[in-house]
């Protein structure tokens, strides 16, 4: 697959790095995909040795650039995107590992798959010593599929195997330095409710390592915050902002809100919130009978049937209605939690 002009750019912004940097430019250069050009952008980084490092690498298809100040993930990024002229950018953080097909594969896809403007793969997870330590897989069948997730404060997109179309990125606008700690969901979300298609690829092209050291264990609690936040704009495009906050924590889940699930006036408010939310997205997003099905599938799943058999259930005196919610709904009782979280884990986006 060789071209006189590269059609994939693979980028990887850098902040220090080492010792794991090698490991990632390295898995790089040795695809079995050759014809790419490799910006690699430094982000000011304090240790000196990283800059010699990268230009230790004699390869043409490095292309290296430092910032000379700090401008962070997101404005590396953005700079980055006003700096590719390729059709498609792969994305690669400097600790992770490509495995040898990624680019060869994700390009494929991309290619022919018009209609599709962001992937990713499956992913392993190792350790600092690259023992893997767990896998995720998960599977985008169509639009509804995609925006689900969103919804329900879910990224469905996993964005260190990340790919997509430069021309769709920049329509989008690039990542939101304003959501830092979760650009990457912002900017899914923002894709998935533009109506733009998503796409994951069943096959292993990534290790992501976790350690101590890296973003997601560092700042989980920001992170989350951030994230409830895109959740409840995301929901906002269908129904008031402050009834996509009320609903926003139901999707979740979420715990400081236990106590108002005996309530049963509190349960049909939300039921009532959550039907008119998907009433208006299947509208405004213009879904089809399939992305509709599996937009709801997927939130009910999430749920539990609880949720949906509400209006066989409201007639029944408050006890019994909240006890058979909470019969059909088990995620919500903090008592049984751990008895069946274990088993809809399997449908967990």
């Amino acid at each position: 697959m060789q071209s006189q002009k590269p059609v994939v750019t693979v980028l990887t912004t850098v902040y220090n790095g080492l010792p794991f940097l090698k490991e990632a430019i390295d898995s790089t250069l040795n695809q079995s995909f050759t014809d790419f050009e490799y910006l690699i952008i430094d982000d000011a980084s304090p240790d000196e040795k990283v800059a010699n490092f990268i230009e230790s690498y004699d390869d043409r298809r490095i292309r290296f650039i430092r910032n000379e100040n700090n401008l962070g993930v997101s404005e590396t990024i953005n700079k980055a995107l006003n700096l590719i002229e390729t059709t498609y950018v792969i994305r690669l953080d400097q600790d992770d590992i490509n495995l040898p097909d990624r680019i060869k594969d994700q390009v494929s896809y991309l290619q022919k798959n018009p209609d599709i403007s962001i992937l990713c793969s499956w992913q392993e997870m190792i350790d600092d010593n690259g023992r893997k330590v767990n896998t995720w897989r998960k599977r985008i069948n169509n639009y509804g599929e995609f925006l689900a997730p969103v919804l329900l404060g879910i990224c469905p997109i996993i964005h260190p195997s990340l790919a997509f179309r430069t021309e769709d990125m920049l329509k989008s606008g690039g990542f939101k330095p304003d959501y830092v700690r979760a650009e990457d969901f912002e900017l899914t979300a923002r894709m998935a409710l533009e109506r733009y298609n998503a796409a994951i690829i069943p096959k292993y092209h990534l290790e992501q390592r976790y350690h101590p050291g890296s973003q997601s264990h560092e700042f989980s609690e920001e992170q989350k915050s951030v994230s409830n936040r895109i959740q409840t704009e995301a929901i906002s495009q269908f129904i008031d902002y402050e009834d996509a906050q009320k609903l926003s924590s139901f999707l979740r889940l979420e715990k400081g809100y236990k106590s108002n699930i005996f309530d049963k006036k509190y349960l049909l408010e939300m039921h009532d919130l959550l039907i008119l939310m998907l009433r208006n997205a299947e509208r405004k997003q213009q879904l089809n009978n399939d992305e509709l099905s599996s937009l709801k599938r997927i939130i009910y799943l999430r749920l539990g049937l609880g949720v949906y058999v509400i209006p066989v259930l409201k007639y029944l005196p408050s006890f019994f209605f909240v006890s058979l919610f909470l019969l059909f709904s088990p995620l919500y009782s903090n008592k049984i939690h751990k008895v069946v979280s274990r088993v809809y884990n399997v449908f967990k986006f």
